[in-house]
């Protein structure tokens, strides 16, 4: 099944103290990647570079966009389809961040899990969460 990766997911295999997180999402994005399962929206990628570059400066910002892009994870563009969808849930759960409606939308269109421990995602109808 597929699996949307939400920028939380990344955040804590990048940046967690914890040697047990950071071996668990580890194995989780190897096995994403090597079944082909793994979705990662540009909205992640862009979250990503601007938590990097606050925590660590932009050239290592630089050189994580350049692993996330070739990691081997299917690249998900916010088109307009996805663009609509995001909207409308926006519309409908308006204390939901956008980038978690555009994240959200994707999943619903791919008819996939969300990688996250994300609460907001709980109050979308037809989303589902896994966690490591």
């Amino acid at each position: 099944m597929p699996v949307v990766i939400d920028t939380r997911f990344l955040v804590e295999h990048f940046y967690s103290n914890r040697n047990e997180i950071r071996r668990k999402t580890t194995y989780k994005l190897r096995e994403l990647i090597k079944q082909k399962e793994g979705i990662l929206p540009t909205i992640v990628i862009s979250e990503v570079v601007r938590i990097t570059c606050e925590r660590r400066g932009i050239e290592e910002a630089k050189l994580r966009y350049f692993s996330l892009v070739r990691s081997g994870l299917q690249i998900h563009n916010l088109d307009a389809e996805v663009a609509k969808q995001a909207g409308l849930l926006k519309c409908r759960y308006r204390n939901i961040p956008m980038g978690d409606c555009i994240i959200a939308a994707i999943a619903l269109k791919e008819k996939a899990s969300i990688l996250s421990d994300d609460p907001h995602f709980s109050h979308i109808r037809n989303v589902r969460c896994i966690w490591i």
